[in-house]
Order: structure tokens, then sequence, then C-alpha cells
């Protein structure tokens, strides 16, 4: 039984915090409503008093881990103190803005691709996702307009159809791991960016 300082504190946002590291370390399968009930130190029917289902639990979840990557890469678009002398330094910077963390490049592009899984369930994730989708695809515009004005990219190119081809290169390498449960290298993430760089030179 939960205690009253337990259940003063005991919020939303706490669930989807826990539920958030446990599907993170295991995964769906191993998802359990008894380990997130016992990582809170609640009865699981107090868990539902703020969820329908697990289902609902671990699409918010979802959710919540793609808008929190998409918000820390948007707080990473911000131009450097010096300007970018070539495409090749414009791309490197923004490969380090968004790799993923060491070692964990197929565990995050599973993340991303339950997130499209949850949008379809629930349309209030799949408004948070577009909303943020929107902000992200903006700071990156402005980051690439920084990289025109340094020199480093033509002018000619529009930085909002640049911003959109590198973020739906994204997109369809989960869409193709839907499809063919193919595994694509980073490398090749992108040398695909890239490529659609120079097309647009």
């Amino acid at each position: 039984m939960a205690s009253y300082a337990q259940r003063t504190r005991f919020t939303k946002e706490l669930v989807i915090e826990h539920a958030s590291r446990i599907l993170l370390e295991g995964g769906i399968p191993s998802f359990r409503m008894r380990d997130l009930a016992d990582s809170l130190e609640v009865t699981i029917p107090y868990i539902y008093k703020h969820f329908k289902s697990r289902e609902e639990v671990i699409a918010e979840s979802y959710v919540f881990l793609m808008t929190s990557l998409l918000e820390r890469e948007i707080l990473a678009f911000q131009p450097p103190k010096e300007t970018f002398k070539s495409a090749k330094e414009f791309f490197e910077y923004l490969r380090v803005i968004v790799r993923d963390p060491e070692g964990k490049f197929e565990e995050t592009r599973r993340l991303r691709l339950q997130a499209l899984a949850a949008i379809l369930y629930d349309s209030e994730g799949e408004r948070k996702i577009a909303e943020v989708l929107g902000r992200h695809q903006k700071a990156l515009a402005d980051l690439i307009v920084f990289a025109q004005e340094s020199g480093a990219i033509s002018e000619g190119i529009s930085p909002e159809l640049l911003a959109f081809i590198i973020i739906s290169v994204r997109i369809g390498f989960i869409m193709q791991d839907i499809r063919d449960g193919e595994q694509v290298s980073e490398d090749e993430v992108w040398g695909l960016y890239e490529a659609a760089f120079l097309l647009l030179q």
C-alpha cells in the first residue's frame, strides 16, 4: 500500500519516467506492470488511476522518450563559435550533435520505431511528436542558414528543404526496418545525407 508521502508525489509524469527506464533496459517483451509498480513503490491498481492499460503506459513512455531525444537535439542545434569552413565541416558538426550514444545506434533506432508505432496508437502522442518535430526542423534549418552565411554551403539550397531531407532519411530507414527488418549502419545513413546535399549543390 502506498504511503501518504508516496501518494502526494505520485504523478502521471513519474509513472512515464519510471516506465521509460524499464523500456530502455528491456524493451516491450520484458515490460511488466508488476516491475513498474515495484519501481514506484505502489500497487498496480494505483497506476491504473492514471492510465487505462499497459499499452497506454508503453505508448506514452515511447512518445516521452522520443520527444526528449528531439528536445536534446534542438538544444544542440546551436551555431559554433567559429564559422564553418566547408560543407564537410558542417556535416561533421551535425553528425556529432545527432550521434547516438556510444554503441546505442540500434537501440536508438528501435526507440524511434516504437515511438512511430506509439503515435498510431494515440492522437495526443502524435500531436506532441508533430509539435516537437516542427521545432526540430526549424532549429536544424537555422543551423543550415548559419552554414550558408559562413560560405560552407551554397545559398542556392533551401535550408528548410535540406533540413527536411536530413530528417526524412532517418524516417526512411525506420520505415525500411519495418518493411524488411534490415539493419543499416550509421555510416550508410550519413553517406545518404551527404549524397542528398551534393545533389542540391
